[in-house]
């Protein structure tokens, strides 16, 4: 009875193991919050929630107008994050747009890199 108990135990630790450092990221794993900071300015946080490093991503910009320059280096007009190097998991990157709206930033495209 105690090795059947035993082997229940480390199949869950292992099951376990494996959801939290086995699954590769995806794009729902970027995560994008939006914060008015003053009139028609919008600063915008985008964060890997994956232990996993992706690159290459790249957002849907299609109607997207800022009024005031936006860093290319943080974020490209072809949608482009941090010029498409590495964002490491838990990672975040900022960059603030001008616009009397908001904009729905959405992740289009990223390639994973998971060791």
């Amino acid at each position: 009875m105690a090795s059947i108990f035993n082997i229940l135990s480390i199949t869950l630790f292992l099951a376990l193991v494996y959801k939290v450092y086995g699954e590769h990221c995806n794009l729902s794993n970027i995560e994008v919050k939006q914060t008015k900071t003053s009139g028609s300015v919008w600063n915008v946080t985008v964060t890997n929630n994956c232990i996993c490093t992706q690159t290459e991503v790249k957002f849907n910009t299609k109607g997207f107008k800022s009024s005031t320059p936006v860093d290319p280096t943080i974020f490209s007009q072809d949608g482009l994050l941090i010029q498409g190097a590495a964002f490491y998991g838990f990672q975040f990157a900022t960059f603030t747009y001008t616009s009397a709206s908001q904009f729905k930033f959405i992740p289009i495209s990223s390639l994973t890199q998971c060791s």
